[in-house]
Parts: structure tokens; sequence; C-alpha cells
């Protein structure tokens, strides 16, 4: 959940509707996560230059929290020894072997 004054920093200076705390996180909703070091999430993004630049803009808040930026796909089965990312569709081919071991049950 992002705090007015982060709201505030990542979108240049305006207010988050309603003016106070949110208990939304920001951005698109992508795979792009920016997570605060008490394991917060601050917001998703699908661009991961566009929460890059957030995290830039975060970090010069200095405060007390650390900001992290990595990627958090929700992995589901997909076609032909793939899995299929359920929030942004990445597509990633895993060998049949692997995917046994790790509890996969292909068709």
């Amino acid at each position: 959940m992002a705090t007015a004054e982060e709201y505030r920093a990542v979108h240049g200076g305006g207010e988050p509707p309603g003016g106070q705390d949110s208990d939304r996180e920001l951005g698109d909703g992508g795979c792009n996560v920016i997570s605060k070091d008490n394991g917060g999430v601050v917001g998703r993004w699908s661009s991961w230059e566009t929460a890059s630049v957030a995290l830039n803009r975060l970090q010069e808040l200095g405060g007390r929290y650390e900001y992290r930026l990595e990627e958090s796909h929700r992995w589901v089965n997909g076609p032909d020894h793939s899995t299929t990312c359920s929030v942004c569709g990445t597509t990633r081919d895993i060998p049949a072997s692997a995917g046994t071991a790790l509890g996969i049950e292909w068709p």
C-alpha cells in the first residue's frame, strides 16, 4: 500500500485521490513490483523502465524505508511444455524433465 508521500514522489507532486494514504497500490498492475523493506508492496508496473523511474523517485524520499524492484510473475501451465504468466502473458519454455521435477503435470 502506498502512502500519500510515496504517491506524490511517483507522480511528481500530485495529490492522491482523497488526499490521504491509500489502501491501493501504485502503477498499472504489471509484474515489475516495487516493495518496501518491511514487506509492503508500493506498486506494480508492466514496464520495467517506468517502474525504474518510480523506484528512483521513491529512493529520493530518503525516509525510513528501502525500496526494491523485482519481477514477480504468476506462472500457470501453458501449452507445449511451457508456463505463462497470468498477469502479463510472458511465456517460458520448460523442458519436460524439469517440469516433472517441479511437480508440473503435462498433458
